[in-house]
């Protein structure tokens, strides 16, 4: 089975399936059936990447629903989770039982720690994995300060920003870090299937001439202060937040939202697999997905109303690009190696 993000045919018009009706939910019987089993194991426990505030309200929510199942979890960054939980797996302990993340989960499943669960919900997904259920989506945007730089002097897509015209003003996202830049460069290299385009591009980044960031909240600030005209890149839910408090923000319409999975990763030697199940089902059910998008967290489930969904954000019939490497997903350590790094240094 291929281990790369399935995306389904649905996302090919995503603009229509953004409004289409969902067949029928089956999460009500599923949920019903794992709930049983899941008071039997009576806990479930979480690694996560996420906000710390964040996990705590998401299973806060969850016990609310589901009383009679404990939580616990344990946050870090990608790099840490990855490493605890291959070495948990090695010794064959059985102390986590769900992954919430990005990076970790397709690294922990190469290495053979994660237990294959396709989620009943999978019609209802804009990306869906057929081994791990995507809970979520992170949706990058091109951001740009709205007293910095004029419309009509605005890059139209991604690989305008590498325009020498923009030398000096752009926040940058360190290429090297695993972080927001990296996926958009292995989402970009697979859409555009041209290596000398897509190196020019790199090239071009690098000549801007610009310092690079590790913390794309720290990028936003700094073009939100004018220090720089533009975000590369910026996550959507940033921008749309900033927008609505009037901070002189806006995106580029034209440049199409690169997508990337956050998943639900259900770990091989989970002490409280049914729980972990009826989290990750949880996640995605609408209740789910609301709790995540009241932390500004983009939903993974189509037609889900949302300011900062794809179809609220940008015009319809907006394609989105999605990130299919198979060895980024897998191990981008790897993959920036052979591929960024030779051209960045």
């Amino acid at each position: 089975m291929a281990w790369a993000v399935v995306i389904l045919s649905s996302l090919l018009s995503l603009g229509s399936a953004l409004g289409a009706s969902a067949p029928a939910d089956p999460f009500a019987k599923a949920s019903r059936e794992l709930y049983a089993k899941a008071k039997q194991e009576g806990e479930v426990v979480i690694y996560s990447v996420w906000d710390v505030e964040h996990i705590v309200k998401i299973l806060g929510a969850f016990s609310k629903r589901y009383p009679g199942i404990k939580t616990n979890y344990w946050q870090g960054r990608n790099p840490e989770i990855i490493t605890r939980v291959l070495t948990e797996f090695q010794a064959g302990k059985g102390s986590v039982d769900a992954i919430l993340s990005d990076n970790a989960p397709p690294v922990i499943r190469a290495a053979g720690a994660i237990m294959p669960y396709e989620t009943v919900q999978k019609a209802s997904l804009l990306l869906h994995d057929p081994t791990m259920p995507v809970v979520s989506l992170q949706i990058q945007a091109l951001a740009y300060n709205t007293k910095k730089i004029k419309p009509a002097d605005l890059p139209k897509s991604w690989e305008d920003v590498a325009n020498p015209r923009y030398k000096g003003n752009v926040a940058l996202d360190d290429p090297m870090r695993a972080g927001p830049l990296s996926t958009q460069l292995a989402a970009l290299k697979g859409l555009w299937n041209d290596d000398a385009r897509w190196t020019r591009f790199v090239k071009g980044l690098k000549a801007l001439g610009v310092p690079v960031h590790k913390s794309t909240s720290a990028m936003m600030r700094l073009v939100i202060a004018g220090e720089y005209a533009l975000a590369m890149p910026a996550l959507l839910h940033d921008v749309v937040n900033e927008m609505g408090k009037g901070t002189p923000v806006n995106l580029v319409k034209t440049a199409s939202p690169i997508v990337f999975p956050r998943y639900a990763g259900i770990y091989a030697k989970a002490a409280h697999p049914n729980a972990a199940k009826l989290l990750a089902e949880w996640l995605i059910s609408t209740e789910g997905q609301a709790t995540l998008d009241s932390l500004g967290r983009e939903a993974s489930r189509k037609g889900f109303e949302s300011k900062t969904s794809i179809g609220h954000a940008y015009p319809a019939g907006t394609q989105p690009v999605p990130v299919n490497d198979k060895l980024f997903l897998e191990d981008p350590k790897k993959w920036l190696d052979a591929n960024v790094k030779p051209i960045w240094g």
